[in-house]
């Protein structure tokens, strides 16, 4: 029995790796004798199957989807022969699969349709990515370790060489010059509200929205007093908000338009040896939430605590432990707390409320992300084995749904138009 991948030799056994081209796999199996054709399409009944005649077989995937497959027992025409296992796995090294769907495919995937967006990409991708608000784009950089891990990085893992930007349509991959790999680790590289793009690392970078252009505004370590962990900017887009571990636990803040550097008192210190601050901005640039805890003995010691930007005093604290803290669209704070749920598939509690202190709304489940039109949330959950999938919530209609179970790749974002991007 004879196997090729898109024309090249394949060993039953060895594996097969490929590069992405953005184009299709072609598996082509020719057996020794003229087979029963019903043998081997039962074993491949969800994936396109041609046959140049009764010996040989195509199979035909995009390669943006996983590509492996067993047939057992396929049997001779005649019966007189039997080949009894057989396996063929292709992948695909150092890459990542960036789905891009609408909501309407989220709804469809919790009624049984296809898990595959309609935008979808596998690129060579090593570290931290982060796609573009328009979908077109992505950022590869080494970030700083073990976190962040949320929405804007999409993964910690360290990559070699300097932040570079990939096009998802072509994926060309093109260097962020002049900044270099000893410019990293980074704690934020992002497209700001505006379109321009923030790279945040051991310096402060700002450039176009296509990676041109990069410049260096300031030394984020001196800013910061430490190598940067967090970074966040305003809503705006005119400052962002930078933490690094330091014995009083302040906040740099860079005015983007100057390279000038305030300072807020806070103090926001970690609540974990490994760990880094969370902050968030009120919507009107004025005042800035974060985690704090006066020891590294877990987030059930946090609070957050809430300071008026401008003069450095903070206004308010909410107690009562804090995993997490981050901002929706409409201006809340969402405060992440352990829920008291015990056993296999506890979730968290999110809570939403204002900067006043307030509580909107509570929700269970493994994060909280909502959409730029203030229409979904999207709910990651917890399952018996850690993550299980997604719960789309509809805050217009009030309806949930199911979406995503077996979904490839974390949630990225939400982009621009609506759509959501995973990766």
């Amino acid at each position: 029995m004879r196997i090729t991948v898109n024309g090249a030799p394949y060993v039953d056994g060895t594996g097969f790796t490929l590069t992405p081209t953005g184009g299709t796999v072609a598996i082509v199996i020719t057996f020794p004798f003229a087979v029963e054709k019903a043998s081997v399409e039962r074993w491949v009944s969800k994936s396109p199957i041609t046959w140049t005649d009764d010996r040989t077989a195509r199979l035909t995937f995009p390669e943006t989807e996983p590509i492996g497959f067993k047939i057992a027992e396929t049997r001779a025409a005649d019966g007189s022969a039997v080949i009894d296992w057989f396996t063929v796995n292709v992948d695909f090294p150092a890459t990542r699969v960036v789905n891009e769907f609408t909501v309407d495919e989220l709804y469809a995937i919790s009624t049984g349709g296809s898990r595959t967006a309609a935008a979808s990409f596998r690129v060579s991708a090593a570290g931290a990515m982060t796609v573009s608000p328009d979908g077109k784009r992505a950022i590869l950089f080494q970030a700083v370790g073990p976190g962040p891990a949320g929405p804007a990085v999409g993964g910690n893992a360290v990559a070699p060489g300097a932040p570079a930007l990939i096009d998802l349509a072509t994926r060309a991959s093109t260097p962020l010059a002049p900044l270099t790999a000893a410019d990293g680790p980074f704690a934020f590289a992002e497209w700001l509200s505006d379109g321009r793009l923030l790279i945040v690392g051991r310096g402060l970078w700002l450039g176009n929205g296509d990676g041109s252009g990069m410049r260096y505004v300031t030394d984020a370590m001196a800013a910061a007093g430490g190598l940067p962990w967090t970074a966040v900017p305003s809503p705006v887009g005119d400052r962002v908000a930078i933490w690094a571990y330091t014995a009083d636990g302040h906040v740099a803040v860079v005015d983007l338009r100057s390279g000038s550097v305030a300072t807020v008192a806070g103090p926001f210190r970690r609540y974990g040896a490994d760990g880094r601050v969370w902050l968030a901005w009120s919507r009107d640039g004025t005042m800035l939430a974060g985690t704090d805890s006066d020891s590294e003995q877990g987030p059930a010691s946090a609070r957050v605590r809430i300071t008026d930007v401008a003069t450095n005093r903070t206004v308010r604290t909410i107690e009562g432990g804090a995993i997490s803290v981050s901002s929706f669209p409409t201006g809340e704070l969402v405060v992440v707390r352990d829920s008291g749920q015990q056993g296999a598939g506890a979730q968290l509690l999110g809570l939403v409320m204002g900067f006043d202190g307030v509580e909107h709304h509570r929700y269970f489940g493994a994060g909280w992300y909502m959409s730029p039109d203030q229409h979904y949330i999207l709910q990651p959950q917890a399952g018996g084995a850690g993550f299980s999938g997604f719960t789309l919530i509809d805050l217009v209609a009030g309806r949930t749904a199911g979406a995503g179970f077996g979904l490839s790749g974390q949630f990225g974002r939400w982009l621009a138009d609506g759509r959501l991007v995973f990766y």
